[in-house]
Formats: structure tokens, sequence, C-alpha cells
């Protein structure tokens, strides 16, 4: 841009500190540079010799193609930004990879507990302490002695005195004695993700039946479908052993409706089904009198607790006995094909037809 000034000390001065200015680095003037030398020029020119109409009617139209670019490019990056947190925020590009995430946190909405997650190295005895948001403790839970592999914490969503907690966000600890005392453990969860769920307009993925904030994710793995399918073929005609069998409704048809679990003594007991994105829709309870010691079961018909229909999808249960304790929903048999649920592929069991994820297996025999 050309000023036009005769002898002026002060409009060289800024001149040349704008121009000094570009040269270590940056390329272009701004909108208040280029303003600040326009008044600058208006107040410094030659009253005898003023600059040419024409010349400041240029110098005003680059500014407002200055002025509308700066706008435009502004405007461009809201909406590459907001992109971007589209993309990133909702979860949905996660859907049917494999992640590795923490998870150390259990919701509560209305009475509602979602599950929490962690595995084992090997057999241990469990003790699982939660957390208010505040880091308060308001429940110690004795867990027993759990088997190695993945293990469910289902919490009942009631402090330590029986009350029922207020709605939120309630963290937890697990500590396993392996022999030599408790230690903590890293709670983490690995699988396909089935779904994502919100909460409190925050998305978590679904994986294995819990839930796993984006920002608590450390590796995403693409699901090679071919390597897949060829190294479950494997374990057709073998016996596993999984602690969450998952029951399928396909078509409105239940498939492992006979929900079985393990008591050391007849007690009562409550049967509560959850859906993948960990949500109570049915409970049941069952009397002393038509339990006993040993492997038992109770028939779900996949109906809701107004008698309505489940919506097609994967479930899973709990058993909580009258004394507090979980029972064990071990199930042991034979892989008899190959289920393929929203592109995640699930073993078939051939007594009961309910489902068996991979990364539950226990054992194979």
């Amino acid at each position: 841009m050309a000023v036009s000034s005769t002898s002026n000390t002060a409009l060289n001065n800024l001149t040349s500190n704008y121009t000094s200015t570009t040269d270590q680095g940056q390329e272009t003037l701004g909108r208040e540079e280029f303003l600040t030398l326009l008044v600058a020029q208006l107040e410094n020119q030659d009253p005898l010799a003023p600059q040419e109409g024409t010349d400041f009617t240029a110098q005003l139209a680059q500014y407002s193609q200055l002025e509308q670019l700066m706008n435009l490019n502004d405007s461009m990056e809201s909406m590459a930004n907001a992109f971007q947190d589209d993309v990133d925020g909702d979860g949905v590009s996660y859907i049917g990879k494999e992640i590795t995430g923490y998870i150390d946190s259990m919701q509560v909405s209305k009475g509602t507990v979602t599950s929490g997650f962690y595995s084992l190295s090997s057999a241990a005895e469990v003790i699982v302490e939660v957390y208010d948001a505040d880091g308060n403790k308001v429940d110690r839970l004795l867990e027993g002695q759990k088997t190695s592999g993945g293990q469910l914490i289902a919490w009942d969503g009631t402090d330590a005195a029986g009350e029922s907690v207020e709605d939120g966000t309630y963290t937890y600890k697990v500590y396993a004695d392996y022999g030599d005392g408790f230690e903590e453990v890293t709670t983490t969860v690995t699988g396909t993700v089935d779904g994502i769920t919100y909460n409190d307009g925050t998305p978590y993925l679904v994986v294995q039946g819990v839930l796993v904030a984006l920002d608590d994710v450390t590796s995403v793995t693409e699901i090679n479908s071919e390597t897949d399918t060829e190294s479950i073929m494997d374990y057709l005609g073998k016996g596993v052993k999984t602690e969450t069998p998952i029951v399928l409704i396909e078509d409105g048809e239940v498939f492992g409706q006979d929900l079985s679990f393990e008591l050391d003594s007849a007690e009562p007991v409550t049967v509560n089904v959850y859906n993948a994105y960990d949500e109570l829709v049915k409970t049941i309870e069952v009397k002393a009198e038509d339990l006993n010691e040993g492997t038992n079961t109770v028939h779900w018909n996949g109906l809701d607790e107004n008698g309505g229909d489940m919506p097609d999808g994967l479930y899973y249960y709990t058993v909580k006995t009258d004394s507090g304790e979980f029972a064990s929903t071990a199930a042991s048999e034979k892989v008899s094909a190959i289920k393929n649920v929203n592109n995640t592929q699930y073993l078939v069991l051939e007594e009961s037809g309910r489902l068996v994820a991979l990364s539950t297996i226990k054992e194979i025999y």
C-alpha cells in the first residue's frame, strides 16, 4: 500500500515500525494495522498536496476486501471446528471397532445403575469401594473369591447404610488379594463397541455391557472381518466357559431365555435383566422355596416390567441373593454355531442358546 507523506517524521516512524514487524515474521498487515496506517495517513498528509480521492477510494476498497476475507476465514474455521467436534464428540466412528479404555465409574439415574468392570490376572479375593463425586466413600462391596478374567460390578445404588444414593456419577476402586495381601487393580476393558449411549448429554461407548468415556479410550483397533471369521470358527464343537452369557432377542424370538445361576444355599434372589446400554428392563423376584442349592434357572420371556415386548437386541442379567451377595451366572457349554449381531460375531451355546462374546471367554476345553 502506498502512503503519501511529505517529510512527516511521525508517519515515517509508524510505517517503519510496521515494516519491521512484518520482516520479523508477520507476512501481511492485519485489520488493526491497516486502519492505524490509514488514519495516520489522513492525519499526516500534506495539506498543500492532499492524497488523490481515487487513491483513498482504492485503499477503502482494499480494507473492505480484507474485512470480508477475514470474516470468511473466521466462519470457515468455526465450521471446521464444529464439524471436527461432532466427529470426535459423538463416538459414532468407534462403532464396530475394538477399543481398550479405562473404566472406573458407574452412573446412577432414577434407581438404575450401570455396571462396573474389572479384570483379574488370576483367581483372587476382591473388594470394591464406591465413591461419590466429592471423593467420599459411600459403599464397600465384598465381592468374595473371583476367577481370572473379566468381571462385572453389579452395585445396587445404595450406600453402606442401605439408603439409595442420589443420581450422578460414582467412581470405584478394585482391590484384589492374589495371596500376598490386597492391591489396587487397574480397571480397563477391551472389546468391540456395540453402540453409543448418552448420560447428561455426554456420549459413552458401550463395550461388553459397560460404558467407556471417549476421553478414557487408550487404543482403537480396526477389526479384520476375514481374520476374525477364520479364528472364531475354531471354537465350533469346543466347550467354553463365561461369567457373562448373553440373551438375544431377534425378530421377536428370545434365545437363551432360561437364565441360570449357582447358589450355595436356597435363599430368595432378585434377577435383574439389562439391555446393552446398562438399562434395567426387567426384575424377577424368586422365593427360596422355588430354588435349590447348586444350579438354578429362571425363565424370562422377553417382556419388560409392563408386560410389553422388548426390542431386538442383546441382554445380560445379574442375580443378587437375599443376603446381598451376587450369585455366579457362569455358563459352561459346547459351541454349536456362530452368530453375527450388529457386525460383531458371538458364539452360540449348544444347550441354552445363549451367546458368548469372545472377550469374555475364561476357559476353553
